[in-house]
């Protein structure tokens, strides 16, 4: 699956800065807490098109997609493609890593091992990411038109819970110094305008589906609609940590 993940981002690098209105949303508050961190050397997980990564002093971004590395290069930010869940860092090389929208993608135990292994005593870890409850209304949608029309749920990507989170950052020695949860939502007229605000961007459900079909888009539009929105919702469910390396 970490194949196709990378090949989605790659596709989406070229669009990303356009449609990523949240997730730029979520780095802009994220920096606003790193402010207050005092560190010499950073990292950024999952850095994308180095949104973060080009504003902290020192730091160098890590993504698994070719494409986003290489335009993190053209834009001059130092960067490395590189899996999260294997970091080619030694032991205690970083005292600040940082991560937006990007955790949900990994395999949140062996991504939190890694940080906190690349992490110095006594090093932060600033993190947001989207949790279960992001995207409910798409979903639902989707699920709700899947069982009429096919009998069964397609298999959609999962977010993380809470709980998920929480227990792997305290099972490795993270004490959590800050958390936040907040929703965040874009209303769009249409439904394939709301559908860029994912798909565009790489975010695609990496399990893959089959053509849709007239039909099901139909039965599908009408049930994603939302009349106390007016609109099309794309909403995400974000958790802000900030964690310290014990």
């Amino acid at each position: 699956m970490k194949e196709i993940i990378a090949q989605n981002f790659s596709k989406g690098a070229r669009n990303y800065d356009r449609f990523a209105v949240i997730q730029k949303r979520s780095a802009k508050n994220l920096l606003k807490l790193i402010s207050k961190i005092s560190y010499t050397k950073a990292i950024d997980i999952g850095a994308g098109l180095g949104e973060l990564t080009s504003k902290l002093k020192n730091c160098i971004g890590v993504d698994i997609s070719p494409q986003m590395c290489k335009f993190m290069e053209e834009k001059k930010i130092k960067c490395v493609c590189a899996d999260a869940e294997r970091l080619p860092f030694p032991h205690e090389t970083f005292d600040l890593a940082v991560s937006n929208f990007a955790f949900q993608w990994m395999n949140i135990k062996k991504a939190m091992k890694e940080t906190h292994r690349i992490l110095k005593p006594d090093g932060s870890f600033a993190l947001s990411l989207p949790i279960e409850g992001s995207l409910s209304k798409l979903f639902s949608a989707w699920q709700k038109v899947s069982v009429l029309l096919n009998g069964k749920q397609d298999k959609l990507f999962r977010f993380p819970s809470y709980n998920t989170v929480i227990f792997y950052a305290k099972k490795y020695n993270f004490r959590i110094k800050y958390r936040q949860i907040k929703s965040e939502k874009i209303i769009l007229p249409s439904v394939p305008e709301a559908l860029n605000y994912v798909n565009k961007i790489g975010a695609r459900n990496p399990y893959g589906l089959k053509k849709i079909k007239k039909q099901f888009y139909k039965e599908f539009c009408k049930e994603f609609f939302r009349p106390e929105d007016k609109g099309y919702p794309i909403s995400y469910k974000i958790l802000t940590l900030i964690l310290k390396k014990a």
